[in-house]
């Protein structure tokens, strides 16, 4: 009897230490912002119960933060999201170093964007930006540019014609995605894929690669993520065999330019060819040799993700919001009819009016319409393609807010929440109003720590120039002939993805205007 009763003391004793440890755990909590955290497994619950809305779980903790920074752990690391475009600074330009990719990221995207200008860190991101830049900065490339997107944005003019003014629904943000492949595939490969025809054929690449970027980033709230990569079960199973799509395709891209590199060298000629492929199967590596092809191959799929998804993605959102804001699209209209006005007098009526219209719209030409310039950076402000970014912390550190970091955290800028923070862009943050990046009529940027959707700092977006380039030229075409209205009944929210898309697209009806 005495022993069952020392059980039963014990018993009650271990029980009563576990909740008292457990109330003074959560009472050290209070008045902190950020989400409630548990021992050992910290803050994983309700990060994991908020999967599928994270960007605005995120804002809610941000925007109640006095300086935009919210800290909490998960296991194995911490976690700090920050806003304040001063921390933003910090991470991206005057404490470079300290904050990298990391090995955390590296493993949970290699199998898809491998060591990539994406994904890599050090020597191997400085060999490869430097490849990107020699090319970016290519007044040929911008030619080469300039031609394909004014050529799809023709074709996509052509498919939305054969719609208009019908019962028909379409899935723009699918077209736009098909569009931006077919130009990347140009400007990047120097192929003509034609995805964007009257039979929308399926591209197995674009599919399987928009799927895995998906399963990639819900590595980030599955624990489990490698033991089921190991024993090849599950998503992880499902995973590996979509990898081959992804595969082929690249290869066999490099392995046809290899054999036309050869077939030149064997005549004494050198590659006529402008594309980003071309660099770098010409560029050579530290040592002087050329690049392997698994280098190569990393390399293009990160141009791919950067000149698909991303202007995709932005168009797609840029056409919900004028849809929303019937007023904007007006402004934009009148805008593109004072510009070209007196030049449109000679279009035809037919199909050719599209080509005809297109070629005026040069690199100079889209620089004058800066109402539609601010309206598309209104729009990525509130729905950047990239909704959060994460670095690792090599070093403790101390932020200029003064929050702590340790080595091994996370720290995250959130541009979904910096668009929408009151701390950041006043108390109309939560307005569209493209008016905001007007000046006298002109548009006028913002600092890229601020408006951090193209990066900042060293690892700035190269593309940035040529997105604003396709995105002007494919809107101002699409503005001019047409307007949008949303099938009802539709749920618009979008991906937890590397590119934040919208969800099961964005059905429309098309209208002639």
């Amino acid at each position: 009897m005495l022993d069952t009763a020392g059980n039963t003391i014990l018993v009650l004793g271990l029980a009563t230490s576990v909740l008292v440890y457990l109330w003074i755990y959560r009472w050290r909590q209070v008045g902190r912002v950020g989400p409630k955290e548990w021992p050992l497994v910290g803050a994983l619950f309700e990060l994991r119960a908020n999967v599928h809305r994270l960007h605005d779980w995120t804002f809610e903790y941000m925007s109640k933060s006095s300086t935009g920074t919210v800290s909490f752990s998960v296991p194995v690391s911490g976690i700090v999201f920050i806003g304040r475009p001063d921390n933003v600074e910090y991470i991206l330009k005057t404490n470079f170093p300290n904050y990298i990719k990391g090995p955390v990221n590296q493993e949970r995207f290699r199998e898809i964007l491998g060591n990539g200008i994406f994904a890599a860190d050090g020597d191997d991101w400085k060999q490869l930006r430097k490849i990107a830049s020699f090319e970016f900065s290519s007044h040929k490339l911008r030619e080469t540019s300039t031609n394909a997107y004014r050529e799809h944005a023709v074709h996509l003019m052509l498919f939305l014609e054969t719609v208009a003014d019908s019962l028909t629904q379409v899935d723009i943000q699918d077209l736009f995605l098909r569009m931006t492949m077919d130009s990347i595939c140009k400007t990047g490969f120097g192929l003509d894929q034609h995805t964007l025809t009257p039979e929308l054929p399926e591209f197995q690449f674009a599919t399987a690669f928009d799927t895995l970027s998906l399963w990639s980033v819900a590595r980030i709230f599955d624990v489990f993520w490698k033991l089921k990569r190991k024993l090849n079960v599950g998503r992880e199973k499902q995973f590996r065999a979509l990898l081959p799509l992804l595969d082929t395709f690249l290869y066999d891209v490099i392995r046809l330019r290899r054999a036309e590199l050869a077939k030149l060298e064997a005549m004494g000629q050198t590659l006529d060819r402008h594309d980003i492929l071309s660099r770098f199967m010409t560029a050579k590596d530290a040592n002087g040799d050329l690049l392997s092809d698994t280098v190569i191959r990393d390399a293009v799929l990160s141009f791919v993700l950067a000149g698909r998804d991303t202007t995709a993605c932005t168009l797609s959102w840029f056409v919900y919001v004028l849809c929303l804001n019937p007023g904007v699209a007006e402004k934009c209209f009148q805008e593109i009819q004072d510009v070209f006005g007196k030049e449109q007098d000679d279009l035809g009526q037919g199909i050719d009016r599209f080509e005809e219209f297109g070629k005026l719209l040069t690199f100079e030409s889209l620089g004058r319409l800066h109402y539609l310039h601010a309206a598309i950076s209104e729009t990525l402000r509130f729905y950047g393609p990239v909704a959060r970014d994460g670095k690792y912390a090599v070093k403790d550190d101390v932020l200029p807010d003064g929050t702590l970091v340790k080595a091994g955290d996370t720290v995250i800028y959130v541009p979904y929440a910096m668009g929408r923070m009151e701390l950041v862009w006043g108390p109309d943050a939560m307005e569209y109003r493209p008016e905001r990046w007007l000046k006298d009529g002109c548009y006028r940027p913002e600092s890229p720590f601020k408006f951090a959707v193209f990066q900042a700092g060293p690892r700035i977006c190269l593309g940035k120039d040529t997105a604003y380039l396709q995105m002007l030229m494919t809107s101002a075409m699409f503005i001019r002939w047409f307007r949008f209205e949303l099938v009802p009944n539709q749920l618009v929210t979008y991906n937890v993805s590397l590119v934040m898309s919208i969800r099961n697209g964005l059905k429309v009806f098309v209208r002639h205007r």
